[in-house]
């Protein structure tokens, strides 16, 4: 199935339609445009479904924070982080995970940027340069 310029632009001013004020993405709005689109069967309709999903998901992934720590994080360090990220950053949600093999600190990923605070990374760093 090809997704031509017209749909993706249609998948667009559905993505439009579907962002608040605020520039979030209102889920009420992303389900009821896609319950929509697949009551009225338009043609075309399983391409825009699928460039407007492709869209949606893109979007999550934007606003998405992975907090990876070596060991589990307290409720107040999770505060302390969430306050700092939403400083910069609105409207994320977050993610926490435990990975015993970062040794201490943490990396943080927000979309496609990753903040990497590791005692690992400063290892393996350390050891590409000797």
């Amino acid at each position: 199935m090809k997704i031509t310029k017209d749909v993706q632009a249609q998948a667009r001013r559905l993505m439009r339609l579907c962002t608040g004020a605020d520039g979030l993405l209102l889920e009420d709005r992303v389900r009821e445009c896609a319950a929509a689109i697949a009551e009225r069967k338009p043609r075309n309709g399983i391409a825009l479904l699928t460039a407007f999903t492709e869209m949606v998901r893109a979007e999550q992934k934007r606003r998405t924070a992975t907090v990876t720590s070596a060991v589990p994080l307290t409720d107040a360090e999770k505060t302390a982080i969430t306050e700092k990220l939403s400083a910069t950053h609105a409207g994320l949600i977050f993610e926490w995970q435990t990975d015993p093999a970062l040794i201490a600190g943490l990396t943080v990923r927000v979309g496609d940027e990753v903040t990497d605070a590791s005692v690992r990374s400063r290892i393996d760093r350390l050891s590409r340069l000797a």
